[in-house]
């Protein structure tokens, strides 16, 4: 790979690490714990690779007991360095042959291998063939047995396995099939097929006519495991045959300087795929203005709002009543109880943030209307959006409904409800009302007098008429009539004003209790859909760099 495609692949790979780190740290909470520790995993690991040496390639031998890993080792390092024979496990720690080790010593540390060993360039085979030479860096591990009994080896095994930039396959004849090699560690590779060569060792137990079979059967075992287009390379370290072709193979990937970025980068890729599929859809949208409406409306009505609106209109007729009716009669309607202070509302309290409403509590009914309300614009909110997103977010809004409730209540007491100020025709017709009466009295008054006074048989004179109408009688009549009139007039106006009224104060109250429910579900639902939306945004620019 040519220094521009190396510093390409390098590039793609910092902004995939960089769009993901910042992914992580707004999902994680909402993330299956095992999809955070794999990626924490992958992360850690592509960051401090990225910081130790790029000029060597790490190559590890892994294979089963009994698979002549460690022999076929000893063969490319040229040295007897991994202790072989019958006694198993022979591999018990990690060995490394290092060729050209300037500054391999701290990916050495990383890789955690102490046993380690320089051997010369030529693979410590002074007749080794033209192309064998690793020129370029490089360090070959050879593992414990991956089906070793010790706990140990198994922990090794795994954690190397994620951090050499390429896995060399060491199969036999007797176990290549065996499932705990391609369950356990094969399945699931398929994204590090370029990082990864397969080698049919002790190639020479098997016959000719056998061979083809064989092979054949491993391609169907490593396409079952995702690997289409996968070489086998067969060999034997007993009879060489096919060391040489491993060993042309190995000095072209000690060249291969991208080959630690390709290794990181499926990691990456790996990470970002399962985020993907996990994600659902690319974008959330807020519910719209209609759904706020019908969320803020339906928690309005559960608590009450129609009944408190009802309730201001008779408080209101209450005291208009008082002020506009029949003066001799409307000093009864103040001992009538106001719907209004029984809630403990409309009583200009000197700190309303203080005072709370006497409303009964919320009724089952009512609170399963909130709910129903609350839910239905969380499905909005959340259509589309992975489990544990929209779980969070519904568990978060449902242990506030209680803390909503009390705020709702505190808006509600310190609503203005403009019942307590006095309409202007109130004094007018308070005026009015009073002088018909005097005007009825008076008349009264005089058409007493003169009654009394014929009765007394008193020469009197004729009261002064108004077109054939006695001015005591129009007086009487007049001041019935206005005081009547006035009445009729007034119930009319105030009902008319009390209507107007109500609708004010139903308005003030919705405005007072959707200003809560944007404060505890709204606003925390935007922003739970923006967190998720720059998440998924991130994860999307990753998986457009990924292969």
């Amino acid at each position: 790979m040519s220094e521009r495609k190396v510093l390409r692949a390098q590039a793609s790979l910092s902004g995939q690490i960089d769009s993901l780190s910042e992914a992580m740290k707004l999902g994680e909470s909402y993330l299956d714990p095992q999809t955070v520790d794999f990626a924490a995993l992958v992360m850690s690991r592509a960051e401090a690779r990225r910081q130790l040496s790029s000029d060597h390639v790490v190559i590890g031998l892994f294979g089963a007991t009994g698979s002549g890993k460690s022999s076929l080792f000893n063969e490319l390092a040229g040295a007897q360095l991994a202790r072989t024979g019958v006694i198993r496990p022979t591999t018990t720690k990690t060995i490394a042959a290092i060729w050209n080790p300037e500054g391999s010593g701290e990916l050495l540390d990383w890789l955690e291998v102490d046993d380690r060993h320089v051997v010369d360039s030529m693979f410590g085979a002074t007749t080794a063939p033209r192309g064998t030479t690793p020129s370029g860096g490089l360090i070959l591990l050879d593992l414990p047995d991956m089906d070793s009994t010790a706990l140990e080896h198994h922990e090794i095994v795994e954690r190397l396995s994620g951090q050499v930039d390429v896995m060399v396959w060491v199969l036999d004849p007797q176990k290549y099939a065996d499932a705990s090699i391609h369950q356990g560690y094969l399945d699931g590779l398929g994204s590090h097929e370029g990082n990864l060569l397969v080698v049919l060792n002790q190639i020479d137990l098997i016959a000719a006519s056998d061979r083809a079979a064989i092979q054949k059967s491993l391609t169907g075992l490593l396409a079952q495991d995702g690997f289409r287009g996968l070489e086998i390379l067969p060999a034997s370290s007993r009879t060489g045959e096919g060391i040489d072709a491993l060993r042309t193979r190995i000095a072209k990937l000690a060249e291969n300087k991208a080959l630690s970025i390709r290794r990181l980068k499926a990691d990456v890729d790996q990470v970002i795929h399962r985020l993907v599929a996990e994600l659902g859809v690319e974008q959330v949208n807020l519910p719209g203005k209609l759904d706020q409406d019908e969320l803020e409306q339906g928690i309005a009505a559960a608590h009450g709002v129609d009944l408190i609106a009802d309730a201001a209109e008779r408080s209101y007729l209450l005291r208009a009543s008082s002020h506009t009716g029949w003066p001799l009669t409307s000093w009864v309607i103040r001992f009538k109880n106001d719907p209004l202070k029984r809630m403990n509302l409309g009583r200009n309290h000197e700190h309303p943030e203080l005072a709370l409403t006497s409303r009964p509590p919320l009724s089952v009914a009512q609170s399963a209307t909130i709910k129903q309300s609350v839910n239905t614009y969380l499905s909005k909110a959340t259509d589309g959006m992975p489990v544990g997103w929209s779980e969070e977010l519904r568990a978060s809004t449902t242990d506030h409904l209680d803390e909503l409730d009390q705020d709702i209540d505190v808006a509600i007491a310190t609503t203005d409800l403009a019942i307590d100020k006095k309409s202007w025709w109130w004094p007018l017709t308070k005026v009015l009302q009073w002088a018909s009466i005097i005007v009825a009295l008076g008349g009264a008054l005089w058409l007493g007098a003169l009654a009394v006074a014929g009765y007394l048989q008193f020469a009197v004179p004729e009261p002064p008429m108004v077109e054939g109408f006695p001015i005591p009688t129009l007086m009487l009549l007049v001041g019935l009539l206005l005081g009547i009139v006035l009445g009729i007039a007034g119930s009319f106006v105030n009902r008319m004003v009390a209507k107007m009224k109500r609708k004010h104060v139903h308005r003030n109250l919705e405005r007072s209790v959707a200003g809560v429910v944007r404060q505890h579900i709204v606003d925390p639902v935007a922003a739970h859909l923006d967190q998720f939306n720059s998440y998924a945004d991130l994860i999307n620019q990753a998986a457009k760099k990924a292969d």
